[in-house]
């Protein structure tokens, strides 16, 4: 009868333990969660930041071409500058969508996958609003100096060409270099907030 009582005993430690180790595993993957959760907010808030100035980007272009359907250099100028706009707009657009539709309560796993492809869509628009970048700044420049009543391709088209030729040739050799040296790129482009979310998660399978 002892022995039975001790049996018993045991098995009431062991299923103590068991619930405890449990409630512990999923204390863990809750911290583990709300910690990577609140690192995103950060990239979240960079990509509305992002997304308004791409709009205003947007909306002061387009305003500016449609001003000037009357000199067809000035619409190409104020159009590169609206296409960059929509390009700032349409990245921060996709990543916001996809860091608010990550859901903290679903398994850890899940949310690791989520965060590999959200890093995998933030690469990729970093890469191209860099190599876009090197080319939109072309236009921007003479618009600049019409405003300061200097209109370069009214006196001088060569060099407004010899700048775009310029500006391919460095938008050319950023895509390049974003592969010659892609593990520094890649993990810059992620951005810490998002290494920093990978990491406490990654430390839950330690």
């Amino acid at each position: 009868m002892e022995l039975d009582e001790l049996q018993k005993a045991w098995q009431s430690m062991g299923a103590r333990l068991d619930a405890q180790a449990l409630e512990l595993r999923e204390f863990r993957r809750a911290g583990a969660l709300g910690e990577a959760r609140g690192r995103l907010r950060a990239m979240t808030a960079g990509q509305w930041a992002q997304l308004a100035v791409g709009l205003l980007i947007c909306l002061w272009a387009g305003g500016y071409w449609w001003r000037h359907l009357d000199q067809p250099h000035l619409v190409v100028y104020g159009v590169g500058v609206h296409l960059y706009g929509i390009a700032l707009l349409a990245a921060a657009a996709l990543q916001l969508t996809h860091l608010l539709r990550i859901d903290y309560g679903r398994p850890v796993i899940e949310v690791q996958r989520a965060l590999v492809e959200l890093r995998w869509l933030r690469v990729r628009s970093e890469r191209a609003l860099l190599v876009l970048g090197f080319v939109a700044w072309v236009p921007l420049l003479f618009i600049a100096l019409r405003a300061l009543r200097v209109d370069v391709w009214l006196t001088s088209p060569a060099q407004v060409l010899l700048n775009l030729v310029v500006g391919i040739v460095l938008s050319g050799l950023a895509y390049w270099l974003t592969y010659r040296f892609r593990d520094r790129f890649e993990r810059d482009a992620a951005g810490r907030s998002l290494r920093e979310a990978e990491d406490e998660l990654a430390a839950l399978g330690g």
